[in-house]
Order: C-alpha cells, then sequence, then structure tokens
C-alpha cells in the first residue's frame, strides 16, 4: 500500500502572513503557515498541490500592489512558485485586475493553470483544461472548472475576448474524454464553484447555476475527488461516493485527501480532512520572500487616507442598530454612490465595530469592515423591502419594556451581520406590536411604499443570495454586480473626497 495526498488551498485572497490587517499579528491563517504544513506534508510522502481559485485578489496586501507597484512579479504568485504547486484553477476574483495582469499572473506561474469550461472566442481553450500527473507510478488526471458566473460580475472589459461555458457540462465532457483515452487511475475536479444542494438532505437552497458542485459529485461518473470552494466554506466528507473538500478561506485550513493506492497502482479509498492552522508557525522561505511587500503594506495601512468631520465614532453597535448611526449613513451613503442608487442597506457586523476616528487609515477601514463583500443592485418590490424591514425588527425583543437582542440573532450563535440598517427611504418600527406587523410606515419620497412598485436597492453581495432569512432578495433581477471589494470602494470615497462629513441617520425610529 503506498500513500499520496492530494492538498487543496482555495479562496486564499491573498492573505500570505497571519493577520487581518487589523493590527493582530499572529492569526490562525494564511499562506505562510499553510506552507508549514504543505512542506511537512511533502516530507513524509507524495503530494498532488492544487490551488483552487481566488488566489491573486482580496486582501490591503493584493489591493496595495495592484494599486501602487504594479509592474513588479506578483508577490502571491512569487510565494506560490516557492511552494511549488502542481496546478491552479481560476477563480471569479481572479478576473478583477483585467486581463493584462492575469495574463501576467499566468505568464508568471511554474505550473498551469485549468479552465476547461473558459475559452476564446474562435473557441480555443484559454489556457488548458486538464492536467495528467504520474505520482508513484499513479496517473491522475486533473479537470480544472470555474463557476459559469464570472461574466454576470465581471466587467466585460475585464474578460473581453473570453466566453464561459456551463460548468458541469464542460466537467463531464473533460472526464469522459479523459476516460475514453487513457488509463486513469485517480480522476478529480478541482472546481471554483459550491454547493447547490444541503449536503445532508439533498434540499435545494438554489437554482441558479453559480454553484453546481452537488450535480458534479450526484452525476458525473469516474470520479475520486471534487475539490470545492467559492462559499468559503469548509468541508471534508464523502457524497455520492467522492471525496469532497473546501477548505474556507484565508488560509485558515488546509484540505487533504489522503489516497490509499494497493499493489496494483489501484486507488483503494480516499479519505478528505482538514487541517488548521491553529499554533502552526510561518514557513521562513515565504515569510522572506514576502517582507517587503508585507512591510510596505503596513506601513500604507497605517498613513492617513481621509478625514471625518463630526462624530462617526461608535460607542455601542447595539444603540447604534436601535437609534441609527453616522457610520451606516456613510457606508450607504458609499453603496448608493457606486450604485446610481437611492435606497440601501448595510449591517454593522459585529459588536467591536467602533467606526471612524477622525483621522482614518486604512486599517481602520479594515477593522470596520472586516467581511471580503462585493455590491449588488437589485430590483425588489416594495413589499419584499417592507418583509425585509420585519426581518430585520426581529432583532430585538422587549424585556421589561427594555429593547434587547432576540434569541434568534443569539443562538446557536450571534448573528448581528443579519440585521440591516436602511437609507433611502424613512421607516417606522413599533417593537410593542408581534414580529410581521411591527414595520408601521415605509415612505419613499415623502409617499408610502407601494407594495407591487420596483425600487432599485443596493446592499452586499451576501444579502442579495437571501442569506440571513431574506430569500425573496434571491430571486430579484439584477441590475448591477459591482465586483469591487467593499474595502477598496470606502478607501476610494475617501481618496475621492478627502474629508467627509458624518451626517445623522434620521430617517428610522424604532418604538418601544
Amino acid at each position: 500500500m503506498r500513500k499520496i495526498s492530494i492538498l487543496v488551498t482555495s479562496d486564499v485572497h491573498g492573505y500570505i502572513m497571519p493577520t487581518d490587517f487589523s493590527g493582530v499579528e499572529d492569526l490562525p491563517l494564511g499562506l505562510g503557515k499553510l506552507a508549514t504544513v504543505i512542506e511537512e506534508e511533502r516530507n513524509n510522502h507524495s503530494i498532488l498541490l492544487i490551488e483552487n481559485g481566488d488566489f491573486i485578489q482580496g486582501s490591503p496586501l493584493t489591493y496595495y500592489e495592484q494599486s501602487f507597484v504594479k509592474g513588479t512579479e506578483n508577490a502571491v504568485i512569487s510565494a506560490a512558485n516557492a511552494l511549488h504547486y502542481d496546478l491552479a484553477v481560476f477563480g471569479n476574483h481572479e478576473f478583477n485586475f483585467g486581463m493584462p495582469v492575469l495574463n501576467e499572473v499566468v505568464e508568471q506561474s511554474n505550473y498551469p493553470w485549468l479552465a476547461a469550461n473558459i475559452k476564446r472566442t474562435d473557441g480555443t481553450y484559454f489556457t488548458q483544461p486538464y492536467v495528467l500527473k504520474e505520482i508513484d507510478g499513479v496517473t491522475i488526471a486533473v479537470v480544472g472548472v470555474t463557476t459559469q458566473f464570472v461574466p454576470v460580475w465581471e466587467a466585460s472589459n475585464h474578460i473581453e475576448g473570453l466566453l464561459f461555458e456551463d460548468s458541469f457540462k464542460a466537467a463531464k465532457r473533460e472526464v469522459e474524454w479523459l476516460r475514453a483515452n487513457h488509463e486513469i487511475d485517480v480522476m478529480i475536479i478541482a472546481y471554483h464553484g459550491g454547493f447547490e444542494c444541503d449536503l445532508e438532505t439533498g434540499a435545494v437552497l438554489e437554482t441558479t447555476g453559480e454553484n453546481v458542485g452537488y450535480q458534479i459529485c450526484q452525476e458525473i461518473e469516474g470520479v475520486d475527488v471534487v475539490v470545492t470552494g467559492h462559499q468559503h466554506r469548509e468541508i471534508a466528507q464523502h457524497l455520492f461516493g467522492k471525496a469532497v473538500v473546501q477548505p474556507g478561506t484565508k488560509g485558515v485550513c488546509l484540505g487533504k485527501i489522503e489516497l490509499t493506492i494497493n499493489d496494483s497502482g489501484k486507488l483503494e479509498k480516499a479519505e478528505p480532512s482538514l487541517i488548521y492552522m491553529d499554533d502552526v508557525p510561518v514557513n521562513e522561505t515565504i515569510s522572506a520572500l514576502i517582507a517587503p511587500i508585507h512591510t510596505e503594506t503596513e506601513n500604507w495601512l497605517d498613513q492617513n487616507i481621509g478625514k471625518i468631520e463630526g462624530n462617526m465614532l461608535i460607542d455601542s453597535p447595539f444603540t447604534a442598530r436601535l437609534k441609527g448611526h453616522p457610520y451606516a449613513e456613510f457606508i450607504n451613503r458609499i453603496q448608493n454612490e457606486v450604485g446610481d442608487t437611492s435606497i440601501s442597506c448595510m449591517a454593522i457586523f459585529n459588536d467591536v465595530c467602533r467606526g471612524f476616528q477622525p483621522d482614518v487609515t486604512m486599517r481602520d477601514i479594515v477593522t470596520n469592515y472586516i467581511f471580503p463583500n462585493t455590491l449588488k443592485v437589485l430590483q425588489v418590490k416594495g413589499r419584499y423591502i417592507i418583509e425585509a424591514l420585519e426581518q430585520s425588527a426581529t432583532y430585538f425583543t422587549l424585556v421589561d419594556g427594555v429593547p434587547a437582542v432576540s434569541d434568534a440573532f443569539m443562538i446557536p450563535k450571534a448573528q448581528p451581520f443579519n440585521y440591516d440598517l436602511w437609507t433611502g427611504i424613512d421607516y417606522t418600527i413599533d417593537l410593542r406590536k408581534p414580529e410581521g406587523s411591527r414595520v408601521v410606515e415605509v415612505l419613499y419620497n415623502g409617499r408610502p411604499l407601494e407594495a407591487e412598485e420596483t425600487y432599485e436597492v443596493v446592499m452586499n453581495n451576501y444579502r442579495a443570495t437571501g442569506a440571513g432569512n431574506f430569500p425573496y432578495f434571491r430571486e430579484c433581477p439584477v441590475v448591477k454586480d459591482i465586483q469591487t471589494d467593499m474595502t477598496e470602494l470606502i478607501a476610494n470615497y475617501f481618496v475621492k473626497h478627502g474629508t467627509v462629513t458624518a451626517k445623522p441617520m434620521d430617517n428610522m425610529t424604532i418604538i418601544y
């Protein structure tokens, strides 16, 4: 018997050193820590190292590099080359910087990028659809596919000349061709996409085609391993007889599928697992390699990027949610400007959010806006806006007449990120009324909101999926998909405007 380990990174989003850039320097995340485990695995037995997409974009470091030090070798790719990746798959965020940058990334990489469902307009593959690797006498095939929704999200000039085929059909086509034309011992699909169905019950959760991992596992025969990503979930299990992994985001864990090969060179079993980065030191080679750009980024984060005129500090996130706050007004202001809308909703994500000091740094931005969200503009019926306000109103309960957080937002885990504050409408909520009937008035431009009239609303991409018990948003037509991280949009707003005036959020009233 022999052992071969398939090691997987996905959705690293440019996080290399163990920091989220808030000031904490040794968090259990980052490619630098993953590298330590990867090298340990490589020293123990043969490995196949797969990067599954959303690798080069998403952190303050990658934003700084692309904004201020263009023309140098990509820092994340330099780290990947040092780790001797065997292959990579394109994520949707690989296209965010445009084709010139992406072409340079592919050229700089000492490993192939796979794209079975991405072709040029002349019908040729953008890169290559698969790789065949011979490891310890075992032939391993890897087919790479990317969520087909890239054209929905990405600016057209960033993907000019490319066509994105159905990822399921492309994966099935390549697997069948490889099985018919090669002797394959282990077949892997590396898919930058996630699951459209509940993994336990099979219940359909979405029908858009953005994620088709469940269909891939269920319907494509002759596959042993399915690598997934995109949804930032942490998954290691079997599904329809296939070993499946999805290793979260920012390098919080490494996906591993341990292959047991019998004496005849055939696969006996494939065991998926996740290796977390707690108590793992940073790889010295990666640390030294990334040190210059990391230091530059840290220095940049501490530079003033703008000023606040007035008070935008948050003393109590709970009170801010109850009474409104200039910070919420400001984030909604940015969203409306970017989305070219007048109605916006946002969330104060956690209970340590403190708003902005008078002198704002980039570090302040990433500390307050902690999620890698982008924006979507939806066409939303008035009744859905009212339903959304009712859902947010369930965040509160009254204890002896005093507002408190309801158990639904605390158990099994705290979910302050699922309470939204709206601007562009004037609304009144009465917490004394039963849930579902607390919204007593909603006005738009001074007139009652029309239930069947459609309004353009900008919100983060997480909320636009219906997540957080807002399922009706999932069915709303998408007017615009803005594929730039909110931290970048906030920074750009300060760069454009310099000094920002804190404005009261006086469009909401909560009665209790």
